[in-house]
C-alpha cells in the first residue's frame, strides 16, 4: 500500500466526534464542551489556570490542559476540514 492509498483509507472524524470525546474526558467535566468550540474551551481552561492559586486548584487545570492537547492532536490528524 502506498502513501496515497493509506491516506485515503485513514479514518476521518467530524466535530461531533470531538464533542463526544471531550464529554467523556473526566478532566473536562467542569467545562462546557457542547458544541465543539476549540477556542472557547481553551479560553475557559486558561482562565481557570490564571485564577488557580493553590496546587490543589492547579492540578485539575493541568489535567484539562493535557486533555485539550490530546484533542488538538486528534483534531489535527483525523478531522476533515
Amino acid at each position: 500500500m502506498n502513501y496515497r492509498e493509506e491516506r485515503e483509507t485513514r479514518r476521518v472524524l467530524i466535530p461531533e466526534d470531538l464533542t463526544y470525546l471531550a464529554e467523556r474526558a473526566r478532566a473536562l467535566e467542569t467545562y462546557a464542551v457542547r458544541p465543539w468550540d476549540r477556542e472557547r474551551l481553551w479560553a475557559a481552561v486558561l482562565a481557570a489556570q490564571m485564577e488557580a492559586r493553590t496546587r490543589r486548584e492547579r492540578e485539575p487545570v493541568v489535567e484539562a490542559r493535557g486533555a485539550l492537547q490530546i484533542l488538538d492532536a486528534i483534531e489535527r490528524h483525523f478531522v476533515r476540514k
